[in-house]
């Protein structure tokens, strides 16, 4: 989808999220299908350089994987955050 803003006096903003329609899973396997380096992708809202494996996007990021139907390539990492807490 792409949302398009014009201000006044000011150019056009566009706003383009091409997979803001999608399930998790669907956007999971885009991104394969693409070669997608999913394994250094995360939005976890913890301002750490690994992902918690523990907040809403992580729970989220979790379902989209299975929902897929793969192995999320953060799932190690993810096991080894949750056992250090």
């Amino acid at each position: 989808g792409a949302v398009t803003r014009t201000p006044p006096n000011r150019a056009a903003t566009v706003t383009v999220a091409p997979v803001i329609a999608l399930q998790k899973g669907e956007i999971v396997r885009r991104g394969l299908a693409l070669g997608a380096p999913l394994e250094l992708t995360w939005s976890c809202y913890q301002n750490s350089a690994k992902p918690c494996g523990n907040c809403d996007s992580c729970a989220l990021r979790e379902r989209g994987f299975r929902a897929a139907g793969v192995r999320d390539p953060l799932e190690e990492t993810s096991l080894t955050s949750q056992a250090l807490r």
